[in-house]
Formats: C-alpha cells, sequence, structure tokens
C-alpha cells in the first residue's frame, strides 16, 4: 500500500470517528466528557498530525488531518484556555 492510500485511510479515519462521536452520544454523555476534558477534536487533530509527521505514519497524519477537518468550524477556539 503506497503512502498516499495510506494517509487517505487515515483521514477517512477521522472523520469517522469524528461523526460517530456526533451522532452515537447523547447530549449528557458529551456534556459529561467535555466538562472533564475540555478540547476539541481539531486539536487533537493537530497533535496526531504532527506526531504522523514526526513518526512518519501517513495513517496517524491522515487521522488527525480528518479530525481538523471536522472540527475546522471551531477552528478559532483551538488550544485557546477555556473554550
Amino acid at each position: 500500500m503506497n503512502w498516499k492510500t495510506k494517509a487517505a485511510i487515515g483521514v477517512l479515519l477521522g472523520l469517522a470517528a469524528a461523526e460517530a462521536y456526533r451522532w452515537l452520544t447523547t447530549q449528557e454523555q458529551k456534556n459529561r466528557w467535555e466538562g472533564f476534558v475540555k478540547t476539541h477534536h481539531g486539536e487533537v487533530g493537530v497533535i496526531a498530525t504532527a506526531a504522523g509527521a514526526l513518526t512518519k505514519s501517513p495513517t496517524l497524519m491522515g487521522t488527525g488531518i480528518g479530525l481538523a477537518i471536522h472540527d475546522r468550524d471551531d477552528a478559532s477556539k483551538w488550544f485557546k484556555q477555556g473554550t
């Protein structure tokens, strides 16, 4: 499997994980989780993309990109204290 295919699979995995969280959790579960760990999945995506680049893992980079793309509307809030 070539690099582009692995990266594309990663992007699809990231998007699928974000959509699964969106559709399969109740609002109560989201509130509990977000009260415990206040982070955007776009932030996790940026970190996963950087980790994938450092480890030369196209699948991890792609997964991070997928998470970041899914949360792009909240990008202005990423890495800000208390958002």
